[in-house]
């Protein structure tokens, strides 16, 4: 589980009858018992759920369980979950889509994107089918919420933030919740460039979807180290660094600096040929000076926006919740702010824009496309719907339908001012 409630320690009296292991025994039944009960309370589960791990047919159905339900119920009509289907003979699941004879083929033409054209170029070099992708610390390495949804109808996965060395996290409590939105300061917990590549590389080839992984670290090198160990790992198709991170000390110093930014992307272009994302903060000073140092250094694409810095305090303890005090907002409280920044962005800079901040649905990423992006990341949505950038692919196709539109290329950018080619700068 994700983070867990702290507990005051509760000394079990000692029975003097018994032996020193009846009591030790009874002690470890007692606290089980209260581990079943947090994992209840956290789960909103019965105890005698969280023991079984049956469903008590007794309980009213939670929407979530119903949302995950149903998943189960549309993957077993399509085959069995992702993971399980198998593959056609001589065929593999590659990024490129079903060929001919696979057996995905007929699934994916029953898709409700399917015929409709939402192809987009996310990063000079690169094309995807559609342009929904998940975002980064989201969407774990892809491979868990593989076994709850079609992972390869999406765009891209991004990966969770890979640094050159294991990292264990920040303390807890690591998240809050806020109205509209959560903190969280998870501290880039990963078992380090080289493990990641070892552990999920054959996995990422075979679940049909591109990867883009999603690289943090302190110092030039540290980026460059990361970009080195994965070079070749099956599936990725391209990298997003990471100068952002609020919760990490010095993660946002590269972030802030147009100048540090561009040494990182120059260094991170000039270790591999695939194309090189830079994952915008909105706590810099100037957004889109940043955007444009980048872009001359290299970039050949923009995230817009990582998370806003934040706090909560507990009036009980007087404290901050969270572990390292301040955090990273996401969620719907932030998209106007992610939005308001693409629009300025899109204006300023000639390479593409992926849009990120509090996509719940297909309306929030028009949005994010009308101001100039011309792909999206859905992130926070899915801890409460695993589906919803699912959802936003189908809700885009609809919207390309019924518009009467050639292509979702066609609304990109629409809302913003007309351009003169002085105002803004072509890349090369």
């Amino acid at each position: 589980m994700p983070w867990r409630r702290f507990r005051k320690k509760v000394e079990q009296p000692i029975d003097v009858s018994k032996s020193i292991e009846e009591s030790l025994e009874d002690a470890a039944e007692a606290e089980e018992e209260e581990d079943l009960s947090d994992l209840a309370e956290l789960d909103g589960a019965t105890n005698t759920e969280a023991a079984t791990g049956e469903p008590d047919e007794d309980r009213a159905p939670t929407e979530l369980g119903d949302q995950l339900r149903q998943a189960f119920a549309d993957a077993e009509q399509r085959g069995g979950l992702p993971s399980e289907r198998p593959l056609a003979r001589g065929t593999s699941r590659s990024h490129e889509g079903p060929s001919e004879g696979d057996p995905r083929a007929a699934t994916a033409a029953r898709h409700p994107e399917s015929g409709v054209d939402l192809e987009v170029e996310v990063a000079r070099g690169l094309r995807l089918k559609n342009p929904v992708m998940t975002a980064s610390g989201t969407f774990g390495q892809g491979v868990e919420y593989a076994e709850l949804i079609d992972v390869s109808r999406l765009g891209a996965i991004v990966n969770k933030g890979t640094t050159p060395a294991a990292r264990p996290g920040n303390p807890q409590y690591r998240i809050a919740e806020t109205p509209s939105g959560i903190l969280n300061s998870i501290g880039l917990e990963n078992p380090g460039a080289a493990e990641v590549a070892r552990k999920y590389g054959k996995a990422w080839a075979e679940m049909g979807v591109p990867v883009i992984v999603n690289v943090a670290g302190y110092s030039v090198d540290d980026y460059v180290y990361v970009v080195h160990e994965m070079t070749g790992t099956p599936g990725v198709v391209a990298y997003e660094i990471n100068v952002s991170c609020p919760n990490v000390k010095g993660g946002m110093l590269f972030g802030c600096d147009p100048d540090l930014a561009a040494d990182v992307t120059r260094a991170v272009k000039a270790e591999t040929d695939l194309p090189v994302i830079v994952k915008l903060t909105p706590n810099a000073p100037d957004v889109v000076a940043v955007a444009r140092a980048c872009e001359q250094a290299g970039a050949d694409a923009l995230t817009a926006i990582n998370t806003v810095l934040g706090m909560r305090i507990d009036t009980r303890r007087r404290r901050p919740i969270l572990g390292t005090g301040s955090g990273g907002l996401s969620g719907p409280a932030i998209r106007p702010i992610a939005v308001h920044i693409t629009y300025q962005v899109a204006q300023a800079v000639a390479i593409p824009i992926i849009g990120a901040g509090g996509i719940t649905n297909s309306q929030d990423a028009l949005e994010f496309l009308m101001a100039g992006a011309s792909s999206v990341q859905v992130g926070t949505a899915t801890f409460a719907d695993p589906l919803a950038p699912l959802k936003v692919i189908e809700g885009l196709a609809a919207y390309v339908k019924e518009q009467g539109l050639s292509s979702i290329r066609d609304v990109i950018g629409v809302a913003l001012p007309p351009r003169e080619d002085h105002d803004r700068p072509r890349a090369e």
